[in-house]
């Protein structure tokens, strides 16, 4: 009897040593599997983004109407070769318009074919604070698009002050079919529409006047103002 249970014993001590050593063989054959998935599906994504962005067709933004309803261009600024380095924007205006009241509103627009290898779009909350304008008020405006889906959409509203004067700028990331204020989830789309669209094209839309009266007014006129512009950026920005 002591004899059979220490074969017994034996035999269990082997059987437990066997399943040791599939589990182990298992684990190790996962693991490499798991490796060489990932490395295959690294050098996929390699290679899709190595190849370059569908590029639609578009009017330059050159051509954008210098006449917009009341609204009549009266001057054009251009950046200079440093601006230009840093910003790397491929094609851009930025003008100033006025209407019959006298009243002006600055209007920008700067649009990148691609947004890859650190090129792209330099959120205004960084480039907008400098010779003593300081933000007074930020917050995000739900915005009224009339056909648009969805009808309403987030901007950024800042309200830029010096001593005692103020601008009010809304601005908001624009293209491949939508309007959205946040650069985070800008990052996330550039991500997403690259791998579903091949496409990281999009611009940075932007419009300020300065507020004689009360905040609402200056919004009330921009708010007009880009009811009349907003149907023709899909003719220079693609969706």
């Amino acid at each position: 009897m002591k004899k059979f249970k220490t074969q017994h014993s034996k035999l269990e001590i082997y059987n437990l040593c066997s399943m040791i050593e599939n589990s182990t063989f298992k684990t190790k054959n996962l693991k490499f599997a798991a490796v060489v998935i990932i490395l295959l599906l690294a050098a996929a994504l390699n290679h899709y983004f190595s190849k370059p962005d569908i590029s639609l067709p578009r009017k330059s933004l050159a051509e954008f109407p210098k006449e917009l309803g009341d609204w009549v261009a009266i001057s054009d600024q251009r950046m200079d070769d440093q601006s230009m380095k840093v910003l790397q924007v491929d094609d851009y205006f930025m003008r100033n318009y006025r209407n019959s009241k006298g009243e002006v509103i600055g209007f920008y627009v700067g649009y990148f074919k691609s947004q890859r290898e650190g090129k792209g779009i330099h959120s205004p909350r960084q480039c907008l604070p400098g010779a003593g304008w300081v933000p007074v008020n930020t917050a995000v405006y739900e915005m009224a698009i009339p056909g648009h889906n969805p009808e309403m959409v987030p901007v950024n509203k800042f309200v830029m002050g010096k001593g005692l004067d103020r601008q009010l700028y809304l601005f908001w990331y624009h293209g491949r079919g939508r309007i959205y204020s946040s650069e985070y989830w800008n990052k996330i789309y550039l991500i997403w529409d690259g791998l579903t669209k091949k496409r990281t094209d999009g611009a940075l839309v932007r419009v300020n006047n300065p507020v004689i009266g009360n905040t609402e007014d200056a919004l009330k006129t921009q708010s007009d103002f880009i009811q009349l512009f907003l149907p023709l950026l899909k003719d220079y920005i693609p969706d």
